[in-house]
């Protein structure tokens, strides 16, 4: 998974507020945690509880069923069960194009609640899905923790790993819906509705697989907690590996799809090794695909956080743009040079372990790099300068 937005702000939500991020096609991960109030806690003069919902790129996530009931929804956060609480909703779906906004609502006007954070990744989806250390819930009594909304995916089954205290009085328990229906707990008739019970079972760690065999469509996961469990971990197991509703093009396919968003990390920033450094060395294209590594992992954020921001800002890579490359990495298969598909596939591969970490960089952190076939750039301190492949310098700015 690969950060593309986290926002730690707390602040009130009141009416409606928009946040936008760019990224590129691919599923992506939402993370979104709000605490909602109920009456009983809000100032004199409200009428109602807390309530948000919220949608992303014009989808709504309603109550399963039904089509415009989102304010029930277990994607949707209520200040009548939370009471004050906080709730976390994970939201797994495919996101096409570059420009996204996801609208945080609350009920009314003049309706609030509490946006505590948010994070956004991208992924790439095998036959399963692991997520570890998710977090522990507030204390509090019998009220929705956690929902995984699940976008137009199927789903074989499901994991959960939890640690449960167990108490004197009032132990830890963990309630599981699975679009709508509650697992029975065939252990304890006396809290059949709590699958996991730590006055029973002994508490400290609990785990149980979930069959479910759904197909692909809208689908909820819930967790509801009473007292304080913590989510040690959650497989998704899809039975398949999600097909991405594209054509997303491949290293056998590379041929571009009319927009570069739709490039995979790992192909964008192939396509950029191969036109600027294609006929050179690997270590050389290893080098010119650490300068992009390093821009995007820069502390100071100076040419963006993710590969497409850097690999297509304005007037930075040239391969990309130049009538003499234009055609070539768009489609870099084209040629019937081996060498050249040679060379394509040697791009591909370097991109591909440099952006899964599996190659140091040889570069000592630089961050430009100019060929010597060309004058020299007026930014290119030779104070700066560290390290020389082939024809190309490297400086770390």
């Amino acid at each position: 998974m690969r950060l593309v937005l986290s926002d730690k702000t707390k602040r009130v939500i009141k009416g409606q507020q928009e946040i936008h991020f760019a990224s590129f096609s691919s599923f992506h991960l939402i993370k979104l945690t709000v605490r909602a109030k109920d009456l009983k806690q809000l100032e004199p003069g409200n009428s109602d509880d807390e309530d948000l919902t919220f949608t992303l790129d014009g989808r709504k996530f309603p109550k399963l069923n039904t089509k415009n009931n989102v304010s029930n929804s277990p994607a949707a956060f209520s200040g009548g069960s939370l009471h004050g609480l906080a709730k976390t909703v994970y939201l797994l779906s495919f996101l096409r194009g570059r420009e996204h906004n996801l609208v945080l609502i609350t009920d009314q006007p003049s309706s609030t609640a509490t946006f505590e954070s948010l994070d956004i990744f991208t992924l790439s989806l095998s036959e399963t899905l692991s997520l570890d250390n998710i977090q522990q819930a507030e204390d509090g009594d019998r009220r929705p923790w956690l929902t995984f909304a699940l976008v137009d995916l199927p789903l074989k089954n499901f994991l959960v790993r939890l640690s449960l205290e167990k108490r004197f009085v009032d132990s830890d328990d963990v309630k599981v819906i699975i679009d709508g229906r509650t697992a029975l707990n065939h252990r304890n008739t006396w809290r059949k509705l709590w699958y996991f019970v730590a006055a029973s079972l002994g508490g400290s760690f609990q785990a149980n697989s979930f069959t479910t065999n759904l197909p692909p469509n809208l689908h909820y996961l819930e967790l509801f907690a009473d007292r304080m469990p913590t989510l040690k971990g959650v497989v998704f197991n899809f039975g398949i590996s999600p097909a991405e509703p594209l054509t997303i093009p491949t290293v056998d396919n590379p041929k571009w799809a009319d927009d570069l968003y739709i490039d995979s990390e790992v192909m964008l920033l192939a396509r950029v090794i191969y036109g600027e450094a294609g006929g050179e060395s690997s270590e050389e294209k290893v080098a010119v695909g650490w300068t992009v590594r390093n821009r995007v992992e820069d502390g100071l954020n100076r040419w963006g956080r993710t590969y497409h921001d850097v690999l297509l800002a304005e007037y930075q890579y040239d391969s990309l743009w130049n009538k003499n490359t234009y055609d070539k990495v768009r489609n870099p298969a084209s040629s019937n040079d081996p060498k050249e598909l040679d060379a394509w596939k040697e791009s591909y591969n370097v991109a591909l372990i440099i952006v899964q970490g599996e190659v140091a960089d040889p570069t000592a952190g630089a961050n430009h790099f100019y060929s010597a076939t060309i004058g020299r750039p007026n930014w290119a301190d030779e104070q700066k300068k560290t390290i020389e492949f082939g024809i190309t310098r490297f400086y770390k700015l």
